[in-house]
């Protein structure tokens, strides 16, 4: 049984050889392993069993690959201390952030990212949320974001 479920990203690679496909374009793995199809879906699987690359597929399939994956991974990994320098207005971990996003610093940048952060934040049921969840709330707040569209180079 446990070789059957090890088996089966890769037979999901193989089948989906044609069509965008989470575990070779989508999380971790695409970020880590970009041209090496097979290393992705392997640190997918171990990483999270696939979650983060299923996950960013089906929020949306456009931000499988380049920036936008660094950028939720970024999220992802630093979300608490990303809360901090966002409330802050400052702090390496903000930087990090407009650096993958390719974004031009402003005060009206920072100022509107704080924004999204604090609708984040007062979310129904925020305290109880995972981390993936928060960290999916703000990458989606960013995505509708105006003055992170027209300040950064990457689309997310």
């Amino acid at each position: 049984m446990l070789k059957k479920l090890l088996l089966l990203p890769f037979a999901i690679v193989t089948m989906n050889s044609f069509a965008a496909n989470p575990y070779t374009d989508c999380g971790i793995g695409a970020a880590l392993f970009p041209n090496t199809n097979w290393a992705a879906v392997t640190s997918n699987v171990i990483w999270d069993a696939g979650t983060t690359a299923v996950i960013s597929a089906t929020a949306s399939e456009d931000t499988c690959s380049g920036g936008a994956v660094e950028t939720a991974q970024l999220i992802h990994d630093k979300y608490e201390l990303l809360e901090t320098d966002i409330m802050l207005g400052e702090g390496t971990n903000l930087v990090a952030l407009t650096k993958s996003l390719d974004c031009e610093d402003s005060s009206a940048l920072r100022s509107s990212i704080k924004s999204n952060l604090v609708s984040v934040l007062n979310t129904e049921g925020y305290a109880e949320d995972s981390r993936i969840d928060k960290s999916i709330k703000l990458y989606e707040a960013f995505q509708s974001n105006d003055v992170v569209a027209s300040s950064c180079s990457v689309a997310i």
